[in-house]
């Protein structure tokens, strides 16, 4: 997909820039794979717990059902939600998992994901938005100061190094490296 700019002529100041992170990483089949097992091990299951335990069946079934609508909420929110730059802020949503807003000035270097992410995906200040964790991150977004981010169930903590992963990333990295160069000068 094509990034959707609201005013091609203006990147710089109000515009909207939207890129998918989704279509490339295999994210939409890994979830329908996922739910298809998910269903299918809910009946096998289902079907050899109610008549030893009906208690937990239900409980079994209550489950699987939470897993399943989980994951097509979080297919759904992938898909509706954009990573955007907009004005002066990087907004990052990914799913119903993290949200994550970066102000671009505080942005000291952005670099290939692959280089540091397997020794750094487990560093404290370190936040992973890669979709899968099965493919190396697009990106590495090194910050200044660190960045906000809430989880699904409002917990913050604060990150100073993002690895995303993006669809487009040669026009993001163009966009994103003019942002920065209008905003310094």
């Amino acid at each position: 997909m094509h990034p959707t700019v609201h005013d091609q002529n203006d990147v710089h100041s109000n515009s909207e820039v939207q890129f998918t992170y989704h279509k490339e990483s295999g994210y939409t089949g890994f979830v329908w794979a996922m739910t298809s097992v998910s269903i299918i091990e809910a009946i096998g299951v289902s079907f050899l717990l109610i008549k030893w335990s009906p208690i937990l069946h239900w409980i079994h079934l209550s489950l699987s059902i939470t897993v399943i609508v989980l994951l097509l909420a979080d297919l759904r929110a992938v898909k509706k939600h954009p990573i955007r730059l907009k004005n002066e802020t990087l907004a990052l949503k990914i799913g119903i998992r993290k949200t994550v807003n970066i102000p671009i000035k505080h942005i000291i270097e952005i670099r290939k994901g692959n280089l540091h992410y397997e020794n750094d995906r487990k560093h404290k200040d370190v936040l992973d938005l890669s979709l899968l964790g099965l493919a190396d991150p697009t990106f590495e977004i090194v910050l200044e100061k660190p960045a906000e981010s809430k989880d699904l169930f409002g917990k913050r903590s604060y990150k100073k190094r993002i690895f995303i992963t993006i669809d487009n990333h040669h026009t993001f990295y163009n966009i994103l490296k003019k942002k920065q160069q209008t905003l310094q000068s």
